[in-house]
C-alpha cells in the first residue's frame, strides 16, 4: 500500500491513477485524515471481459467479405451488391 500526502497526490494525480487502475491500493493523508483510494472490482468481472459474439445477430450471404459488398435500394427494397472489382 502506497502511501502519500495531500500535496504529493496533486502534484502525481494521473500517475496515482494509472497506478490504482493496475491494482495498487493508494492512501492520502491531509491533516491528519487518511483517504484510500482503491479500484472498485465489477461483480461480473468474467463476464465483462468476455467478448460477446456478433455474428448470430446479424445473417447475410458472405459476412466475412462484408467490405466488399453494400446494400443498394431498389425498387423492391434492399438488396446485396458485389462491390469486387471485375
Amino acid at each position: 500500500m502506497k502511501r502519500v500526502t495531500a500535496s504529493e497526490a496533486r502534484k502525481n494525480w494521473f500517475r496515482l491513477l494509472d497506478e490504482v487502475a493496475r491494482g495498487e491500493k493508494v492512501v492520502i493523508e491531509r491533516q491528519g485524515r487518511r483517504i484510500l483510494v482503491v479500484r472498485e472490482e465489477p461483480k461480473e468481472a468474467k463476464a465483462r471481459e468476455a467478448v460477446p459474439d456478433y455474428r448470430k445477430l446479424i445473417e447475410a450471404p458472405h459476412v466475412d467479405e462484408a467490405d466488399h459488398w453494400s446494400w443498394n435500394w431498389s425498387g423492391d427494397g434492399l438488396e446485396l451488391q458485389d462491390r469486387k472489382p471485375r
